[in-house]
């Protein structure tokens, strides 16, 4: 099965040697305090930091996953108040998450088609942390993000579908999550948390939360290469020498908007199945996952046509469900991998 599902999706070629190596090697059995898991845990930081581009003075954890990610915001971070903007299903589920820790949070939900800079914003004296999403799964947007427009206040940002895929501008926000079954070609079980001075400073001067997963009990465990909890190690190797074998993400960056215009160039002029982009300024895309309208009946065509040859692609998602279909544009996905789709989707029924 060929999958573009966007999250869980294709899995790297080469993670089954990584695999294998990581089962001869003990691996997946090692202990967590041991010097050899800090080893691991060090080079990986170290060579996610290089590929990355992720600014020297940010720091990396791993979590279980981005869901876990929107709590620890909500308990180690936000002091009074957050405001979440949010245009997309996981956008407004963040803000739902953040409600049962702090019932005051506020959200403001925008249109899909449009950007964060078209917003209006209330009076943010009151707001300490902002909470953005860079990447809506659920309908295809891409959001530039700009600490300018928020005053002062942390900003944390879900970059669950494009972190790995595309460059990011870190320094304009404090927090960054994701999760690894998508822009890192790996099986889901991981997470990954980044953070600012700044967003490390708030939480010191909060103080312990008392949660097992409380940033400044993470950091302490981050400073001598071990994790917080078990974490997943098999993920952490799986990313380790995935990363070691990936370009500079600037280069990802560009074969990702190379395969992205192969898409639109094809979705312009085919007429056969009817879909457009949901998203209609090409600049609010997300480059690394396409949502495609169209009719209920053909969106459910056009999916059991491609299941038929082994291929997946992405339901519809939130409002979206029934009238859109999402493929994802993942670094795990070639060139080869979308002539398959493409071919697929020409060929007659």
């Amino acid at each position: 099965m060929l999958s573009f599902y966007p999250g869980p999706s294709k899995v790297h070629p080469e993670a089954l040697d990584f695999i294998r190596d990581a089962f001869d090697q003990g691996i997946v059995s090692i202990n967590h305090r041991s010097t050899r898991f800090e080893t691991l845990l060090k080079d990986t930081l170290e060579i996610l930091h290089e590929k990355w581009n992720i600014p020297a003075d940010y720091t990396i954890y791993f979590v279980s996953s981005a869901t876990e990610a929107w709590e620890i915001v909500a308990q180690s971070f936000i002091e009074k108040q957050s405001l979440h903007l949010y245009n997309g299903a996981f956008g407004k589920k963040w803000a739902h998450y953040t409600k049962q820790i702090f019932p005051n949070a506020r959200s403001i939900e925008f249109d899909a088609q449009q950007s964060l800079g078209e917003i209006s914003l209330p009076n943010l004296s009151d707001i300490d942390t902002i909470c953005l999403v860079q990447s809506e799964t659920s309908n295809g947007t891409g959001q530039a993000i700009q600490r300018s427009l928020y005053r002062d206040a942390l900003i944390a940002v879900d970059a669950t579908s494009s972190m790995g895929g595309i460059g990011l501008a870190w320094e304009e926000a404090d927090v960054w999550l994701a999760s690894v079954q998508k822009c890192m070609g790996i099986p889901a079980g991981l997470g990954i948390m980044i953070c600012s001075p700044k967003a490390l400073a708030r939480a010191n001067r909060l103080g312990h939360k008392g949660h097992y997963n409380d940033i400044l009990l993470m950091e302490e465990n981050r400073k001598r290469f071990q994790t917080h909890y078990t974490p997943n190690v098999l993920g952490i190797y799986l990313l380790n020498r995935l990363t070691h074998n990936l370009p500079n993400i600037r280069i990802t960056h560009q074969k990702t908007l190379e395969k992205m215009a192969i898409w639109e160039e094809y979705w312009k002029k085919d007429k056969r199945w009817g879909l457009e982009f949901l998203i209609e300024k090409p600049e609010l895309r997300l480059a690394t996952v396409l949502a495609l309208k169209g009719q209920p009946e053909q969106i459910k065509i056009i999916q059991a046509h491609c299941l038929n040859a082994e291929i997946e692609l992405g339901k519809g998602y939130g409002d979206w469900q029934s009238t859109t279909v999402r493929i994802a544009n993942f670094p795990s996905h070639t060139i080869a991998d979308i002539q398959t789709l493409i071919h697929q989707l020409d060929h007659e029924l």
